[in-house]
């Protein structure tokens, strides 16, 4: 079933079974005031709002305060900010070690050019030496009468396995196959106890960022001084939820063939995975794997402000509106600048956020349901600060009806469209359609895993079952001569999570900020005032398969 089939039955059928929903309201949005709040939160002063440090704290005392001259009401007692306790973790270099004893042969590789060891949230260091089998993707997918371990027993061994899905496998099937936490979860099953991670350059598992301008073997390099972070949960664990697999590593594609042998080549099974075969087979010798990660307790905080609704009934269910706050701080310098200010990853977010708590609040009539604005922490570090708050927030996650996602809006400059990530796997699209289609604006879908559900700002959502929706600008400039395309294509090569993200070179267009706002803004309004919930579709596979 097609993607438009599929949005025209559902408006069909709502139109049919709910009650018509509230007329449009008029909003008066500024984009002047998108751009002074995304100038401020990106500027110097904040050192680039890493997670836990003074420049984020800076950012969300600026938010609490717009939130507070907006008349927003705090969630709790605890004011507007919500603590969310932290385990950061950041692999150590010469703890880290990776070495393959096979036919007599003793075969080191070399951290970052060949390999790339994941954070060990429990215990450092962590030294396993074990044998070793190739599992193709790492997929067990009975409905597709596919299992790359129907040939090899990865039981006690470390598993080498292939970044991505086959391409034969129908898209919403490749998406949830390619997600690296159903792959762990598998292994798992299948009792491997570390897994190693072939990357690959065929749009399979990309980043956040989306489109493929480099390898992405160049962008996991470039980011591995990031650390990465895990929420506390009650009984004050990290929690990660791949404790048994001891070691994870991510392989460079280029040195793979080195992998492969006793007649299994790295060419065979390149063919065989274009070709959509399941593979696997024991590899001879064993592998020793060494990793050491530096752990320490931080915390941060969420800002959450609510917007009481107008219905005495529907003011206890809430339309959640967000963008993370944080970036990445100060890291390795870059043409003498070491502060990642985060222009467009994701101050403009936060910005356009803002903008819509103040025009909410100032409207003459409310919507019948309460709005809740959360400027999230650890949005670059595994969404932890928006899955705190579903989990341990002071909202019922059973009360928050549907979700707006303005993480990484790119309004580099005005379009004819409007990317819906997530658009097509609930009603949220139909309304979402019908918005853009009295602006004159089309709904596109994006072409590559950017537009995953899978995305760590939107995952915490589809996990929670609440039914999310991010916003982006389009693919068609407006604008006879512009380049919307080329455009994004600039920003994710050349500025993505680097200190160049910021007012000067990755500078927003604060009219086509505007007018994305506006397109939430009235997809909210809509949520909002309509007496029937969001509803995830039955054929959303990566929900369906979460939910169970």
């Amino acid at each position: 079933m097609s993607k438009l089939y599929t949005l025209v039955l559902s408006l069909l059928l709502s139109l049919i079974a709910a009650p018509l929903m509230a007329a449009d309201t008029e909003f008066q949005l500024n984009g002047n005031a998108i751009q002074a709040h995304a100038d401020f939160l990106a500027s110097d002063l904040l050192e680039g709002r890493a997670t836990g440090a003074r420049g984020y704290d800076l950012a969300a005392a600026y938010v609490a305060t717009q939130f507070r001259q907006f008349g927003l009401k705090p969630v709790s007692g605890n004011g507007y900010m919500q603590r969310v306790p932290l385990v950061e973790a950041t692999v150590v270099l010469p703890g880290s070690g990776m070495v393959f004893k096979h036919d007599n042969v003793i075969d080191s590789f070399e951290y970052s050019n060949d390999y790339l060891p994941a954070a060990n949230f429990y215990t450092s260091p962590v030294n396993l030496t074990a044998p070793v089998a190739f599992a193709g993707y790492g997929i067990t997918a009975p409905e597709l009468d596919y299992d790359d371990f129907a040939s090899v027993d990865v039981q006690g061994r470390i598993a080498i396995i292939l970044e991505g899905a086959p391409k034969k496998f129908k898209p919403s099937l490749r998406d949830y196959y390619s997600w690296r936490d159903a792959k762990y979860a598998n292994l798992i099953r299948h009792g491997a106890i570390a897994v190693v991670e072939i990357m690959r350059d065929e749009g399979g598992a990309e980043s956040n960022a989306g489109e493929q301008s480099y390898s992405a073997w160049d962008r996991a390099t470039s980011a591995s001084w990031i650390s990465d972070m895990r929420r506390v949960n009650a009984d004050d664990e990290a929690v990660e939820p791949f404790a048994e697999l001891k070691i994870k590593l991510r392989f460079n594609p280029d040195k793979a063939s080195r992998l492969f042998i006793n007649g299994h080549s790295w060419e065979q099974v390149l063919n065989a995975a274009n070709a959509g075969t399941p593979q696997g087979f024991v590899l001879p010798g064993t592998m020793t794997l060494n990793t050491t990660t530096g752990l320490r307790r931080t915390e941060s905080s969420n800002v959450v402000g609510v917007l009481t609704g107008a219905d005495p009934d529907l003011r206890r269910e809430y339309v959640l509106v967000m963008a993370h706050l944080d970036h990445l701080g100060r890291g390795a310098a870059v043409n003498g600048d070491n502060i990642y200010n985060g222009m467009q990853q994701n101050a403009t977010g936060v910005a356009m956020m803002l903008e819509l708590a103040r025009e909410f609040a100032a409207m003459p009539q409310r919507p019948r349901r309460s709005i809740l604005f959360v400027a999230a922490t650890a949005g670059d570090r595994s969404a932890q600060g928006i899955q705190h708050l579903l989990k341990a927030g002071p909202i019922p996650v059973n009360n928050i009806v549907a979700a707006v996602s303005l993480d990484l809006p790119l309004p580099l400059m005005q379009t004819s469209d409007v990317l819906g990530i997530g658009a097509d796997q609930s009603t949220l699209g139909v309304a979402l359609s019908g918005v853009l289609q009295k602006m004159s604006l089309r709904l596109v879908f994006p072409e590559s895993t950017e537009g995953s559900l899978t995305n760590n700002e939107l995952l915490p959502f589809v996990q929670a079952g609440v039914p999310v929706v991010a916003l982006r600008s389009g693919v068609h400039a407006r604008a006879v001569r512009g380049d919307m395309r080329a455009a994004r294509q600039e920003y994710l090569q050349n500025h993505f999570n680097q200190p160049s993200d910021d007012a000067s070179n990755a500078a927003m267009d604060a009219e086509a900020a505007k007018e994305l706002d506006m397109v939430a803004a009235q997809l909210m309004w809509s949520v909002a005032n309509t007496a029937t919930r969001p509803v995830w579709y039955r054929s959303s596979t990566l929900h369906n398969k979460l939910r169970r």
